[in-house]
């Protein structure tokens, strides 16, 4: 018997069909051992990690698969084996978990196999028994094996293929969970079970395809009708989605999609039952709640298989759901404040499998109504999506159209066909006859007529759109998806090579001169995706690529595509040199690439670069001569940006030999210019500290500071950085076949300047950016050909890095450039230096030895090294590839934790923190950290790290060492690293009982924070059912002392927090006794427990912790807890902690009361604490804060007069904020959830309210407390409000008014982020007890008192705040006034509409609609009075407008500093702004009352016309508007916009008013319609002004003068 004969089992060679037939030629005595041999090796080369296991998997399933088809019975029983089958099993389980790939399926396929075709039924059923109860088990926490995925996709798998049943799957799930309740709740137990785990992303796929099986897969095996009916598929679904309401999207995606997919018929009726719970669309309070957001999400899946149709328009509340959805409930979905319910309305309405069919007629005026709120969404991943679907919306309109377009030619063709047929032959048929035959087909090419039309017009609108938000004051949002979305439309419209296209539909309805002004401004946008989004823009319209001639003519431009650029270069490098802001330099930048790109040939194209490089010549002369000059008045960045993006353009562009020659003496000079400017600021960014550094010949400098100096340095490393990295990376092009590619001169140039330059540089933002080009070089070596090398620049480099290492100071703890050289290195992959050498030659110089007294820490290589290995694990795409050091360098990193040297113990940490990082990835939440291991998932892969377990232990074992149970700070920092992975991935296998020893003698350390870990650690241990037992052996240990009784009381707390979030079924009522049986029995027994009053603290937090979770009644406890011995005052303990959990526990001991002795007990200890610790009273007031049990309405009158008495009793703010904040929470609870007769009840009498606010204005106040009492403004006023019963007398509207000015105030965008929210959550208290009815009892809209208008105006503010977190909050505001919860841009909108249908004849409400349309907000006071705007001021009944002339000119004022100071508001737009108060107007009914106002308004209007008419025509006279122009500056082009909307309005005010008699003498009425004539006169000049060539005013804003041309 010998092996002999095969080839070695884990060679490539290894063919399993000649294994078997080798065995089948063995003697029968032998097969079976040699079988046994083979296969043992086959499993032991599978199980290993998927990059080294390689086919083996395949090899083993092949061979035990040709076993069983085998003519040897020896063979066929030993593939048919249990033992085989389970082994089998065993392996799929443990490595699909975790590092599973295709090849494991045919492991699945084998064990169905050996089930379903076993020749003996008993071992086929003991297979499958045994794998049922494994499974089962693992899925519902019966089992410790994190197999999880594994379990699921085995069942899923056997019911697929039949070899189980849901019945029996049930049966198994009784017997181990021993359920005795009926067959719908031990389903509803089971799927909850599956659900809980879909908590985990990585078994979102693998659950969802079980839970769907369990849903459409037959119960029994000879009825195969009898499954859940869809009825009962919601409760199990919603019961999923309540335990945790992420899981909406998985929920989707893993169940919804496949069950349309698998069961469509059942999947309607489900639909159908949802469609008749939800009540979004009936509006209801509390409308977007599970049950909708489980309907939407269904919906959104049946559009996406085509199972749901488009939208029609049909009632609101049937819905044909095998059809089509009906338009109003697309309506509210998509104007929803939920931005789930958006998206999912969004992709309902766009989505379609079919790219040809056109949209629903419905569905177009839906996407004109609410697609901009979509394009200026806060959300990117929202829009992301719109993007997403406005991609494929283009293409879908542009496929229709032009399928509706050939129809109607086929329609007119067959027309004209059965026109000459009748001629011809004479036939002639009655009128009847007429309309059975044509009728139906002329009804249908009149209707195919009227889409195409309306797509058309669609189309149009778009296009108008898209221009319309690159307006100047659009917010970034708008303007980046409306480029993007361009770039979609127009890549989809023009037509490669055809340079004529931009002229033909539908391109030329969105290119023209308003479209090119508007994107070429924004190429100097401040944002770097819009510059760069909009000068690809600009590159499209260049149809033959580059050099190849700019495009042709642009509709409405009056010069040339070509000419209009240059001008604009011009003006953006003129702007870049006097500014050296970064946006304008990179702008300019940019301008120089499409001007060098538009060149009509290579002559052309090499004057542009000339005039580059004669520029930079100059600046880098001034800079060697005199940076401070240079700082000041020469930038360079941006030249050097020039240079690199039209380098970056020359990339795989094939050129002939005269244009390669001149490029390559071009290239010399921008290497040596790199080098020049590295030698100019190389000691500016090389300080120890370059942020605060100004060279001593550069501090009398006038107008130079460390900012300027700092900026200009590093900016022009950044930028030379780039243009060398892009020269570098063209070595991968052969030069011989015509293309741009450095000589191995360049390159060696290159490579040793990023060298000197990161082994030198101190300044960060600098060496990062230098470190990409290094990286590219190390990677690009190879591609310069071998002969053209005489230096192994890789070793000479490394060489280099390792002198470095050992010369170089450690003057930071990332050790500056040194990391990113040795990353570059072995970015490279090279065999010399390879990757292990230099990862052991690391490993090496960390671990030699340092002391305190050798060294002063200033020059330390075991520092750098450090630094080195740590990048090196933080590198994605290296990290794989150090994997098998991962174990010596913790080794390493644990080593340097005990160094006497702070530096190496500092390096050593961060090392750790990487490597842990590389062990559990960096996409795990913060809060998932801190919580540590669930018990179940698997964290780290053991298996891969064999040596991890008995590392940990050995760290684990040097805080042992130290003398009794304390330990040093240094070893305490290399436990912290151990515990935190065991406390994160729970303990190895196998090694249970030692680290739990092990770490419960942590519980006993001194230091507090050891204690604190340990006991955190130990929490992830005892997650399982054994854990009373394990905490009754910790808190009655017979070696006690006070720390470890401390950390023991720790664990237990820890270990409750966790059990809650995880196994909540562990807190029984049973087991929360035995807790109480051991605390109780530790206050009477343990000595150390009176003499430690942290373990007193502890103690306390444990019994608030279960009062406050659990709702158990305490009482007892409580008072019990008043027997501890604790001498107050005596300043030998410390008492602070515990002093706050007794008072915690008082709250928690009066809340459970009823009587009024309680409520005293409450007010008493709070005044002791006021007296004696403001920490206790605040303590205390948090924990009321958070309690659930103010259910009654006695406690919770009880509660809002303790409040009071704490806010009147102390002059502390802290405690008093508390409180307020507490009463404001208290009394929001009561509006939302008592009637008004009962509110009175428990609120504060009015005394009481008055007495509380004088107070507060009488004690000392800080930022917060003033905040607070902003905030508890609100619920004051709404509980006067009630009380009056709607009749507001005087006093209360002048209170009232006054509280909305103060509303007011708090909102303007330079308070607080905090003042802002407490203003708008102060609203949001009044909102939710106002109800406004919107008819009065005749039938008319019902007449609001005017004292409401400023508060409803400050609102409106709110929902135009630059926080997106505010403007939702006043959107939830406006629900209670506008009925439906609304996205903030959409209710501002209907908001304001709301106002004028209720204000619209009150003349305070006019004169604040004509200020704000002239830019004067009434609350912030935009423009105030200064010396500047004296003698500018308009007079309206009191109020100041500013002149648009003032405004003018002080927008116009040239700023050229550095660094801009941004605006407070950057999501407002003012020209939105001024288009809805200019509709309020319109639609406002203009009585005499608003005489003054519109007067006001026009004299202010032509004023401000005829400054913009000067300007225009002073401007024309140099260049005259056009890109860059005096209107592309945002606060510019916002007063014009003003300007002309408010003409504009006016002229439409004329004509609605005209022959509309005033109550004022003909002599009035004439000179007002004189005034109207004026402007509407003027408003026509300028229009007409603006179209000249000369002045070329912006597009966007003629557009606004309403005038048709």
């Amino acid at each position: 018997m010998s092996l002999d004969e095969l080839p070695k089992i884990g060679d490539a060679s290894f063919n399993q069909k000649v294994a078997v037939a080798w065995l089948e030629q063995q003697s029968e005595d032998q097969q079976l051992l040699l079988t046994e041999h083979v296969f043992e090796q086959l499993l032991s080369n599978a199980s290993q990690p998927r990059q080294s296991s390689g086919s083996a998997c395949s090899k083993l399933c092949g061979f035990v698969e040709i076993c069983s088809r085998s003519a040897s019975p020896v063979l066929k029983r030993f593939a048919f084996a249990k033992a085989t089958g389970m082994r089998m099993f065993n392996y799929f389980t443990e490595w699909n978990e975790q590092d599973g790939h295709r090849s494991m399926r045919l492991v699945l396929d084998y064990i169905v196999s050996s089930i379903m075709w076993n020749p003996d039924l008993d071992i086929s059923k003991s297979i499958k028994n045994a794998i049922l109860d494994d499974t089962i088990s693992v899925i519902t926490l019966q089992a410790s094996r994190p197999s999880t995925k594994s379990s699921m996709i085995v069942i899923d798998h056997f019911l697929q293929k039949k070899v189980v049943y849901l019945s029996e799957v049930l049966l198994v799930y009784q017997r181990l969970r021993k359920e005795t309740c009926e067959v719908e709740a031990v389903w509803d137990s089971f799927i909850s079970r599956v659900f809980a785990w879909m908590e985990l992303r990585y078994v979102w796929t693998v659950a969802g395809k079980l839970l769907v099986t369990i849903l459409t897969q037959p119960w029994y095996q000879d009825n195969k009708s009898s499954k859940h009916h869809p009825s009962t598929w919601h409760k199990f679904i919603l019961s999923g989605l309540k335990s945790n309401i992420d899981l909406l999207e998985p929920i989707k995606v893993y169940i919804f999609i496949p069950l349309f997919r698998t069961d469509p018929a059942s999947t309607l009726v489900y639909l159908s039952e949802l469609t008749s719970l939800q009540k979004l669309t009936a509006n209801e309070r509390g409308g977007w709640d599970l049950n909708a957001m489980l309907w939407v999400a269904l919906l959104e899946a049946g559009k996406k298989t085509g199972v749901v149709g488009e939208s029609i328009q049909a009632s609101k509340h049937n819905m044909d759901v095998a059809g089509h959805i009906p338009t109003q409930i697309l309506d509210t979905l998509l104007c929803h404040g939920s931005h789930e319910a958006r998206a999912s309305g969004l992709s309902i309405l766009v989505t379609s499998l079919s790219t040809t069919k056109p949209y629903a007629l419905e569905t177009l005026g839906l996407l004109r109504k609410h697609l901009p709120s979509f394009h200026e969404d806060v959300d990117p991943k929202i829009r992301y999506d719109v993007l997403g679907h406005s991609r494929d919306m283009i293409r879908r309109l542009n496929n229709s159209i032009d399928t509706l377009r050939k129809e109607s030619i086929r329609a007119s063709k067959r027309s004209k066909t059965k026109a000459l047929v009748s001629e011809d032959t004479g036939l002639t048929l009655t009128n009847d006859k007429i309309s059975q035959s044509e009728g139906r087909p002329t009804a249908k090419v009149e209707l195919s007529t009227e889409i195409l039309h309306e797509h058309e017009a669609f189309v149009k609108w778009y296009t108008s759109f898209l221009k319309e938000e690159l307006v100047p004051t659009a917010s970034y949002q708008r303007r980046i998806t409306s480029l993007r979305a361009m770039n979609y439309f127009l890549k989809s419209s023009l037509i490669e090579g055809d340079a004529t296209s931009i002229k033909r539909w539908p391109a030329n309805l969105l290119i023209d001169d308003t479209w090119f002004r508007s994107v070429l401004d924004l190429i100097l946008d401040p944002y770097d995706d819009v510059r760069e989004t909009a000068a690809s823009l600009i590159m499209v319209l260049q149809s033959r690529g580059s050099m190849s001639g700019p495009p042709a003519q642009i509709n409405g431009l009056f010069s040339t595509p070509f000419v209009e650029l240059q001008t604009f270069c011009r003006k953006a490098n003129d702007l870049a040199l006097k500014t050296a802001r970064a946006d304008h330099c990179d702008g300019a930048a940019r301008s120089q690439e499409l001007l060098f790109r538009w060149s009509s040939d290579f002559d052309e194209a090499s004057e542009v670069l000339n005039s580059i490089f004669s520029n930079l010549e100059g600046k880098l002369c001034a800079a060697e001569r005199d940076l401070a000059a240079a700082v000041l008045q020469a930038p360079v960045h941006g030249d050097f940006a020039s240079l690199g993006y039209i380098w970056r353009s020359l990339t795989g562009v094939q050129l002939d030999q005269r244009c390669l020659i001149i490029l390559d003496k071009l290239q010399d000079r921008a290497i040596l210019f790199c080098q020049r400017i590295w030698k100019a600021v190389q000691h500016i960014l090389c300080d120890d500290s370059p942020e605060g550094h100004l060279p001593e010949e550069l501090q009398l400098i006038e107008g130079l500071d460390t900012k300027d100096l700092l900026s200009y340095s590093f900016r022009a490393i950044h930028e030379s950085s780039n243009l060398l990295r892009t020269i570098a990376q063209n070595a991968r092009y052969d030069r011989k076949q015509g293309f741009l590619a450095p000589s191995w001169r360049n390159f060696e140039n290159i490579g040793n300047l990023t060298f000197d330059e990161l082994s030198n540089l101190r300044h960060r933002g600098a060496f990062s950016t230098v470190s990409q080009t290094f990286t590219a070089c190390c990677q690009l070596v190879h591609c310069i050909p071998s002969r053209q090398r005489d230096t192994d620049l890789l070793q000479k480099w490394y060489e280099g890095a390792l002198n470095c290492i050992y010369t170089q100071g450690s003057t930071t703890r990332r050790s500056a450039g040194i990391p990113a050289i040795i990353v570059g290195i072995l970015a490279s992959k090279a065999d010399s230096p390879s990757f292990r050498d230099v990862i052991i030659k690391l490993q090496e110089i960390g671990r030699q030895p340092a002391f305190v007294s050798e060294t002063d820490g200033s020059n330390l290589a075991q520092v750098h090294a450090l630094n080195c290995l740590k990048d090196v694990f933080k590198t994605s795409f290296l990290s794989p590839r150090a994997e098998p050091y991962l174990i010596d360098c913790l080794q390493l990193a644990a080593q340097s934790l005990q160094s006497e040297v702070w530096a190496i113990r500092n390096c050593g940490l961060l090392l750790l923190r990487s490597l842990i990082d590389n062990l559990f990835g960096t996409n795990e939440t913060k809060s998932a950290m801190e919580a540590g291991w669930d018990g179940r998932t698997v964290r780290i892969s053991y298996h891969k790290f064999e040596a991890l377990p008995s590392l940990l232990i050995n760290l684990l074992e040097l805080g042992k060492k130290s003398s009794g149970i304390t330990i040093g700070t240094q070893t305490a920092e290399a436990v912290f690293p151990a515990l935190d992975i065991i406390r994160r991935a729970g303990p190895p296998e196998g090694y249970f009982e030692r680290l739990y020893d092990i770490i419960s003698w942590y519980l006993g350390s001194h230091i507090w924070h050891v204690r604190e870990i340990a006991a955190r650690t130990l929490c992830s241990l005892l997650l399982k059912s054994t854990w009373l037992q394990s905490i009754k052996l910790l808190i009655t240990s017979p070696d006690q002392s006070s720390n470890k009784l401390h950390g023991a009381l720790l664990t237990v707390r820890f270990l409750l927090e966790r059990l809650l979030q995880v196994m909540p079924e562990q807190l029984s009522e049973e087991n929360i006794d035995v807790v109480y049986e051991l605390l109780s029995d530790l206050m009477a027994s343990s000595n150390c427990f009176h003499e430690c009053t942290e373990a007193q603290a502890v103690y306390m937090d444990i019994l608030n912790f279960m009062a406050k979770t659990m709702q158990t009644h305490l009482n007892w406890v409580l008072k019990e807890h008043a027997t501890i011995g604790i001498q107050q005052g005596l300043g030998e303990k410390p008492l602070a902690l515990l002093n706050i959990r007794k008072g915690e526990g008082a709250v928690q001991q009066a809340l459970w009361e009823t009587d009024e002795e309680a409520s005293d007990i409450l007010d008493q200890e709070l005044k002791v604490a006021l007296a004696t610790d403001i920490n206790v009273a605040c303590g205390m007031l948090e924990a009321i804060s958070c309690s659930i049990l103010l259910q009654t309405r006695v406690a919770r009158s009880r509660l809002a007069i303790t409040y009071v008495h704490v806010c009147l009793a102390t002059k502390a703010p802290e405690p008093r904020t508390a409180a307020l904040e507490g009463l404001a929470s208290l009394l929001d609870i009561v509006f939302s959830s008592t009637s008004e007769d009962i509110m009175l009840g428990i609120v504060p009498s009015e005394k009481t309210m008055l007495d509380l606010w004088l107070d507060l204005h009488q004690k000392p106040i800080n930022s917060s407390l003033s905040d607070a009492i902003i905030r508890i403004s609100g619920p004051l006023v709404a509980v006067s409000l009630v009380r009056a019963r709607g009749q507001i007398d005087e006093d209360l509207a002048r209170r009232l008014s006054s509280w909305g000015t103060m509303m007011s105030d708090a909102g303007i965008a330079d308070r607080t982020f905090d003042t802002r929210i407490a203003a708008i959550e102060a609203i949001n208290s009044l909102t939710a007890i106002t109800r406004f009815s919107s008819t009065s009892s005749d039938g008319n809209t019902s007449k609001i008192h005017q004292s409401h208008l400023p508060w409803l105006l400050a609102l409106y503010d709110a929902l135009t705040d630059d926080d997106v977190e505010v403007r939702e909050a006043a959107a939830g505001a406006t629900k209670s006034i506008l009925g439906l919860e609304l996205v903030p841009v959409e209710a501002g909108s209907r908001l304001l509409c709301w106002l004028a249908t209720h204000f619209g004849q009150e003349p305070d409400f006019l004169i604040h609609v004509g200020g704000r349309m002239v830019g004067h907000n009434f609350g912030s006071t935009n423009f105030v009075t200064t010396d500047l705007t004296r003698g500018g001021l308009l007079k309206v009944d009191g109020l100041n407008w500013v002149s648009a002339e003032i405004q003018l000119v002080e927008a116009m004022r040239f700023d050229d500093s550095l660094f801009v100071i941004e605006e407070h508001n950057q999501y407002i737009d003012e020209v939105r702004e001024a288009k809805r108060w200019a509709n309020v107007l319109l639609s406002s009914d203009l009585s005499t009352a608003s005489y003054n106002v519109t007067k006001t308004l026009a004299e202010w209007t032509l004023a401000g016309l005829r400054t913009l008419s000067r300007i225009a025509q002073s401007e024309s006279a140099k260049d005259g508007d056009g890109p860059l122009g005096w209107t592309s500056k945002p606060e510019v082009f916002a007063i014009c916009a003003r300007i002309l909307i408010c003409a504009s309005t006016l002229a439409k005010l004329k004509k609605n008013t005209h022959g509309q008699a005033y109550d004022k003498g003909g002599e009035e009425r004439g000179a007002n319609e004189m005034v109207y004539n004026t402007v509407s006169e003027e408003l026509s000049r300028f229009w007409k002004l603006g179209h000249d060539g000369q002045t070329r005013v912006h597009g966007l804003l003629l557009g606004m003068c309403g005038i048709e041309t």
